[in-house]
């Protein structure tokens, strides 16, 4: 059984985790290839921005490893950063695709060389660079994915976004839409890392072509400049808009918080509301009507709310099946 996840930043490899720890095979991941922040940001503007975005890249495809002793010590090692802030992943990414001058094989050589136990493939949405462009609702138009994540806690949302230039789909993201049984997306930021995804011509209307079970999970809060006060119908409405589809999924996969220890869910919440961030609320008289599943842990060191892969991996069982 084919499934297709979409996405990038850090709730993509969740994802992906969670359907390693399930059983799966046969997974494709699509992910953007627009960051501009960080190393990833230098890099691009070492090269005049012709260059492809890394990093969603190698952290989606160590997430479809089975854990084990080798993929611990190759994940400390990619994520290696030295006192300048370069990022090893991002150079060792960088080095494969220029040997090989294709994107679309580095994983098939990552897998050679680190005799990796992948339960799937890692596919770039684009194989041509290309920056996230948004206006917010003043009017304000900022070009790349960096200004996106710097204004996260800003009232001043997003009000569109699209990509400059304006690029074509990856042939085999496409095929991985047609082809896959079920296609799931999310978590992640709602523009940088989920929507991007649609931006490149023809991925929103082979998604509207597949008869694959569409899947839609949700962030656990929402971001200030993205998506404040969000309910899963204003999720629904966004992709409907860009998706140009009355019903972009079957079936919204959500957070239940009812079983969070309350003294530090408290806590939480308190921190949560210096960033203008609140959990996305929960409409239950929409159709479809939401799977609320146990699937968030609270971090200790930071408390912070995170997806957590193992609860996520028993939902999906009940889901896919």
């Amino acid at each position: 059984m084919k499934i297709c996840t979409i996405g990038g930043g850090s709730g993509m490899p969740i994802t992906n985790r969670a359907l390693v720890l399930a059983g799966y095979r046969h997974i494709s991941s699509i992910v953007t290839t627009f960051d501009s922040g960080g190393d990833t940001g230098r890099m691009r503007t070492d090269e005049r921005g012709n260059l492809l975005a890394f990093s969603d890249y190698w952290r989606a495809l160590i997430s479809l490893w089975r854990d084990g002793r080798q993929k611990e010590i190759w994940q400390e090692m990619l994520r290696y950063r030295d006192g300048r802030g370069r990022v090893f992943g991002n150079s060792f990414f960088r080095f494969m695709v220029e040997k090989l001058g294709d994107f679309d094989a580095a994983d098939t050589l990552f897998k050679q060389l680190t005799g990796a136990d992948l339960r799937g493939r890692v596919i770039p949405v684009a194989k041509q660079p290309a920056d996230l462009a948004f206006q917010t609702l003043t009017g304000k138009e900022h070009l790349g994915e960096y200004y996106l994540d710097q204004q996260r806690m800003s009232a001043d949302r997003v009000a569109k976004i699209w990509l400059e230039p304006k690029v074509a789909a990856n042939p085999r993201a496409i095929r991985a839409l047609r082809e896959s049984k079920f296609i799931l997306v999310g978590p992640g930021s709602l523009y940088g890392s989920l929507l991007a995804n649609f931006l490149p011509r023809g991925m929103a209307s082979a998604y509207r072509q597949s008869k694959a079970r569409k899947i839609l999970i949700t962030n656990l809060m929402s971001v200030a400049n993205e998506n404040q006060y969000y309910s899963q119908r204003d999720y629904i409405d966004i992709f409907r808009r860009y998706l140009k589809m009355s019903r972009p999924f079957d079936d919204i996969i959500m957070a239940d918080f009812s079983r969070q220890p309350r003294k530090i869910w408290e806590k939480a919440m308190k921190l949560y509301s210096y960033e203008h961030s609140r959990p996305i609320r929960v409409d239950e008289n929409l159709e479809p009507q939401p799977i609320l599943a146990d699937i968030a842990i609270i971090e200790r060191k930071n408390t912070r709310l995170r997806h957590s892969a193992k609860k996520l991996a028993g939902v999906l069982r009940k889901v896919i099946g």
